[in-house]
This record gives C-alpha cells, structure tokens and sequence, in this order.
C-alpha cells in the first residue's frame, strides 16, 4: 500500500518508453491542473445540488474551455482525485495503485463509517462515469478523470488506474500545488475551498467581479448581494488560516493579497 509518501528527486514530466511519469511535488502539498481550479469543473456546490449534464459548456477563465457530460462534480469529488492523483505521482500513469477503502479514507483524514465507504465508491465511480473534454492554449484533453478500478469485495482493495494521457493536463507547468493542511481546515465549506482553489493557482491574484466568482464557483444562488455575503464570509475564513493577507469589495470588484 502506498500509504506514506516518501520524498523524491524533482522530476519533470517524462516519457520514458512509451510511460508517463507525474510531476512531483511537496509532501504537504497536492498538485491539480489549473484547468480544474479556474473553472467551474468542481463546482462550489452540496451533493443535493447536482445536475445531470450532457455536452455543457463548464464556466472558466479565459484561455480554457471545458464541454462536460455526466453527474456534475463538486469539491468532495476534487479532495478524492487530488489525494489519488498524489498516491500515484511516483508511479507510471496507466499502472495500477493498490490501496483498502479505509486507508485513502485515512489519508484524507476522514471518518472510515459505512457511510464514508459508500460516498468514496461513489465519487470514484462518478469520475470513471464522466466526459470531459478540455481545451487551453497549447493542449486539449478528453475523457474520464479516472480511468476504472477493480474492487475485490473480500480485502476491500482497490486497484485504480489513471489515464496516462492526464498528463496532457499537468504539461507546460499549468498545475498547481495547493496546501494540503489548509484545504483540510476549511472542509465542508464549497465556496472557502473553490476560492481556495482559485487563488492559489494565481501568485498575484488579479481583480475579479462578484459575478465571475458566482459563475466560477457553479453558484445556484443567483441574488447577487446573496452570493457577495457568502464570499465575504469565504475570504474572511481564508484570512484566518492564513492563505489570504487582506481582501476588498468595491463596486462588486473582488481584490485579495496572498499572504
């Protein structure tokens, strides 16, 4: 089981005989595509909220375009390919990860109750289920986030694999490492971790409108001074632990100083 990530040279995106390695990056750190964390891919959003899309045009910032068909993602499902995705950075993309059902639940410091058990199989089945095409500048990606598993019913194990061509996604540096402890700290909270997201794939976040982050974050609340409370509520969560310096509002135009 590849429970306890141990520390690797910094390697670069590679292709060896026809095999993709990951990018690597900190222990205390988890790395996603910005293409995942400047849309609305993995929306802001509660189970009950889903919609069934065919063929959708996902919301993002300029320069990506995503068409999405399948049960619509939320954060919940991002906290399961993220703490997947880092259990295989150190192996070939397109192999297998063994790990039980209790230990990725563990390892994403979540209750290990039937009921957790049952929301895990769920997100993993709804990301083999999805289509997701992405388009950015200089790539284009489609199909399921995860690629299947083979579940064996007795040991409760799993064996998962990606998509090799996933990392078509991580390519030209356009990845992200988000801290890890922090977006544990605002669990349960959609909008905190979308905006959490979001900023961190910025160094300098530029200035944005209380409606591009409602349409980022999926927002079914479409009463504009609303959805402002909520996201004033939301920055003032990332100040206190520590990701964010200071926020503004003015005129409906959102600025934030990374800490």
């Amino acid at each position: 089981m590849i429970a306890v990530l141990m520390i690797y040279d910094c390697r670069s995106l590679q292709l060896e005989s026809g095999v993709v390695y990951l990018p690597t990056w900190r222990e205390d750190r988890r790395g996603s595509p910005n293409s995942f964390l400047r849309s609305a891919l993995f929306a802001a959003i509660q189970s009950k909220d889903r919609l069934n899309l065919k063929k959708a045009e996902i919301f993002s910032q300029q320069g990506i375009t995503i068409t999405y068909t399948g049960e619509q993602l939320n954060q919940e499902d991002l906290t399961v390919w993220l703490a997947l995705v880092d259990l295989m950075k150190k192996d070939l993309l397109g192999t297998e990860c063994k790990f039980t059902a209790h230990e990725i639940l563990k390892y994403m410091d979540l209750g290990t109750g039937k009921n957790a058990y049952e929301r895990l199989d769920i997100a993993i089945v709804r990301m083999i289920a999805c289509a997701v095409v992405i388009d950015t500048n200089t790539k284009t990606y489609g199909g399921s986030l995860i690629h299947g598993y083979v579940l064996d019913k007795i040991t409760k194990v799993y064996r998962l694999d990606l998509n090799r061509h996933l990392i078509k996604l991580f390519g030209d540096n356009d990845w992200t490492a988000i801290d890890w402890e922090q977006r544990k700290q605002l669990r349960h909270k959609p909008l905190c971790l979308k905006l959490h997201d979001y900023y961190s794939s910025h160094e300098k976040p530029f200035p944005v409108s209380i409606e591009f982050l409602s349409d980022l974050a999926g927002s079914v609340n479409k009463q504009k001074a609303g959805f402002k409370a909520k996201v004033k509520i939301a920055l003032g969560e990332l100040i206190k632990i520590g990701f964010l310096k200071s926020y503004s509002i003015e005129q409906n135009i959102v600025k934030v100083e990374r800490a």
